[in-house]
């Protein structure tokens, strides 16, 4: 729901200043991931257990259609280039977007 939506932004605002100025990314997600008992403690049980009632009936019914992805087709030119560009393992050679600054 939209509440506990805003509840968990706030908290997670209150961790932003307290690390603002470092990098925060990981520890956002670790408070979130060591957290997440706290966050969903006012979360309706109720409307989840909806949801896979009508997935359920709908899977049910209907068998899946199955569609194959296509995958990109390369000319042989397309081919020499990318294998010319990199090395025997398909990664591209250290330092390839390197900006010369001395020339």
């Amino acid at each position: 729901s939209s509440a506990i939506k805003k509840s968990i932004l706030d908290k997670l605002m209150v961790e932003v200043e307290a690390n603002l100025g470092t990098a925060m990314t990981y520890t956002l997600f670790e408070y979130a991931k060591d957290n997440k008992e706290v966050f969903m403690e006012n979360q309706p049980v109720n409307t989840v257990t909806s949801v896979s009632n009508n997935i359920s009936i709908g899977t049910s019914d209907v068998p899946p259609s199955k569609k194959k992805e296509k995958k990109e087709q390369l000319s042989k030119t397309q081919k020499r280039k990318l294998a010319d560009k990199t090395d025997n393992k398909g990664e591209l050679p250290r330092g390839w977007n390197w900006v010369d600054v001395i020339k």
